[in-house]
């Protein structure tokens, strides 16, 4: 499919933008990353109301609850957000978890997991799996049926998959049953042929990609190893759902995952969400009706196990 026409307005407007600051020498920063992300919120649609939303610590660690249903025990989301190991928060990512918790009619727990450069790897996969091996006994005034599962994006997706990672290497344990990864970052090798072929011009680039790694993982550090599309694998992984963009330079390693996943005996779909752009969940009002199918298809999965074929 071609690219959707609102991206295609979108990125006509920001990519000469995008080359007259790079052109006047802008360098970014952390700071500026994380303002860019949060910048996205304005393209949300109207917050979506949730029975009752708390933030609270989680083995030290400062999470935020939603629970759609109080009283009526539900299965449990984990979401881990993204922004490259370095932006997104609570408050940056609510919109969604108020989507995954109003969609779903399941608690959701958000973390907010220490970012780089100040905190670098594995210090936010360490504290996200802190969380996650805490959330079975974590809610006790939370009515819950005690299953869990989760949703990531982006970054946070190489998060929830690097912990599937070190469960099947055998250093972890996971009470996770269904997994939702959404453009998912699974490559920090960067060697994806969707990087060259789509890492410049479709908002996302390889060279911010590329920044972002240098800035998360400390010198010296074997890339190859940490990459959840390199392995390992087994049959025991929780079951997995990744949609994936169709204009997304991580496409080619989310379906590079799948296959390898998929090989090793795993439990594990792939959904090309046509025509469009990495973090395109973020753009409520520009594509209201491809996000009410992203929460559709999340919906379906965690409750039922089910994804559909294509987007469309």
């Amino acid at each position: 499919m071609s690219l959707h026409p609102a991206f295609r307005a979108y990125l006509d407007e920001l990519n000469p933008l995008v080359d007259q600051a790079a052109a006047s020498g802008f360098v970014p920063t952390p700071e500026s990353a994380r303002a860019a992300l949060a910048g996205l919120n304005q393209f949300a649609a109207a917050p979506i109301e949730v029975a009752d939303v708390s933030d609270r610590e989680i083995d030290g660690v400062p999470v935020r609850v939603y629970v759609p249903t109080p009283g009526v025990p539900s299965d449990v989301v984990y979401f881990i957000h993204g922004g490259g190991h370095m932006a997104g928060d609570l408050d940056v990512y609510d919109f969604q978890c108020r989507r995954v918790a109003a969609a779903t009619r399941m608690v959701v727990v958000s973390v907010d997991y220490v970012r780089a450069p100040e905190a670098p790897y594995p210090c936010g996969l360490e504290e996200a799996y802190r969380v996650l091996r805490a959330l079975p006994t974590a809610l006790g005034d939370v009515a819950t049926t005690g299953r869990i599962h989760a949703v990531a994006d982006s970054g946070g997706g190489a998060k929830l998959a690097s912990i599937a990672q070190r469960v099947a290497r055998g250093e972890w344990e996971s009470p996770i049953d269904r997994q939702v990864l959404i453009y998912p970052s699974l490559d920090y090798t960067m060697s994806g042929p969707s990087m060259e072929r789509l890492g410049r011009g479709y908002f996302l680039s390889a060279e911010r990609v590329a920044w972002y790694f240098d800035n998360y993982f400390p010198e010296g550090t074997d890339r190859a190893a940490a990459s959840p599309a390199l392995g390992p694998f087994d049959a025991a992984m929780p079951e997995t759902l990744v949609i994936a963009a169709e204009y997304d330079p991580l496409l080619s390693e989310a379906e590079t995952y799948v296959e390898r996943a998929a090989g090793a005996g795993a439990p594990v779909r792939l959904l090309i969400a046509s025509g469009m752009i990495h973090a395109f969940a973020f753009f409520e009002t520009m594509i209201p009706e491809d996000i009410e199918r992203l929460y559709s298809v999340i919906t379906g999965y965690l409750r039922e196990g089910e994804a559909p074929a294509d987007w469309a």
